[in-house]
């Protein structure tokens, strides 16, 4: 695999576009963002990672929740699967501006597949394909991790709110499809969620540079189900999950299972998970109840199943029923399938 291809340093970027640093960000004349990606919060997409706003050795995202990790610079918006990466998920221009940096032709990878070897060249890259896009004052944004080969814009371009800049893809350091955006001013990471003054973990205050459409739909969602549905197999990782396409649309009954999976983000120290199938008479075939999480973890799955009964399975609809209870949150949901 070819990693090592046209290689820039964004710390030396940072240096050559923000020269003019001052030890202080002015609130007036800081842009309003945009959604910068073409799709549906919530459903099609989710913000699995936000800024880390603690400063310490811990992390905090804008709301004091755990969606995010030491160090993060910027707001990770995820699809729920790699499919629909390969279809093209269009990445947008969140504030008009100007194109000041491009970097295209890093492979798309889940970043824990190679050689250490490997890993330290990806490591090197680890935005992966890039833009980066001057709105004056001092004020910039990034967009990174890119789908290779599927940038549309050129350095010294100038760009309106919504131009399409590429899609969404797996370059550099990452283990999930999304976009990494972030806004800087001058030589500060400034989280679009809290805005410019100056915050500390769970002080934060309404203010951000979300337009008012955009507001109304970064909503803070503190867990998301990615993937949920029924197989023959049991999975045997996330990433099986994640890509789309390992539960099947229908089952025979003659299949040798019945297995229901569920993956979600989010997941929480103390979470209990209960999983049920049922039959088309409503009758549960399985239930399962998990113990409680004993840490808080980015992604999480789960699964269960029941053995084809020697008369075979009863045709019609199954049920398999993914529950999901914290203190204060719920999070539900009821997939079908049809055994034939």
């Amino acid at each position: 695999m070819r990693v090592a291809v046209n290689l820039f340093s964004f710390r030396s970027l940072f240096g050559a576009l923000l020269f003019t640093f001052v030890p202080f960000v002015d609130a007036n004349g800081a842009p309003e963002f945009g959604l910068p990606i073409n799709c549906d919060l919530g459903k099609t997409c989710f913000i699995q990672q936000y800024v880390d706003m603690d400063p310490g050795k811990g992390a905090k995202d804008y709301m004091c929740g755990p969606l995010s990790y030491n160090t993060h610079k910027g707001t990770d918006i995820r699809l729920k699967t790699v499919s629909q990466m390969d279809e093209g998920v269009a990445v947008l221009a969140a504030a008009d501006g100007k194109v000041v940096k491009v970097r295209d032709g890093i492979e798309d990878q889940y970043f824990e597949d190679y050689t250490e070897e490997i890993r330290a060249q990806i490591r090197k890259l680890g935005l992966g394909n890039a833009i980066i896009v001057s709105h004056g004052d001092g004020w910039s944004s990034i967009y990174s991790h890119l789908k290779k080969g599927s940038l549309k814009v050129t350095e010294g371009q100038k760009i309106k709110k919504g131009d399409p800049l590429g899609y969404v893809g797996m370059s550099g350091l990452t283990s999930f499809p999304h976009l990494h955006f972030q806004v800087m001013s001058r030589k500060k990471v400034i989280d679009p969620f809290s805005g410019p003054q100056k915050t500390t973990p769970c002080t934060h205050t309404e203010k951000n540079l979300w337009t008012p459409e955009a507001r109304s739909l970064v909503t803070y969602v503190p867990t998301g189900l990615l993937s949920s549905g029924f197989s023959i197999d049991i999975p045997k990782s996330r990433r099986q999950l994640e890509s789309g396409e390992f539960h099947q649309e229908t089952l025979s009954s003659n299949s040798p299972t019945l297995i229901f999976s569920a993956l979600y983000f989010g997941s929480q120290k103390g979470d209990i998970v209960e999983i049920r199938i049922k039959n088309p008479d409503g009758e549960v075939l399985r239930e399962y109840v998990s113990k409680p999480a004993q840490k808080d973890q980015i992604s999480k799955y789960f699964y269960s199943g029941v053995k084809r009964p020697k008369a075979g399975w009863k045709k019609g609809l199954y049920r398999g029923e993914f529950t999901l209870r914290r203190e204060g949150f719920t999070l539900q949901d009821n997939t079908e399938i049809t055994v034939q």
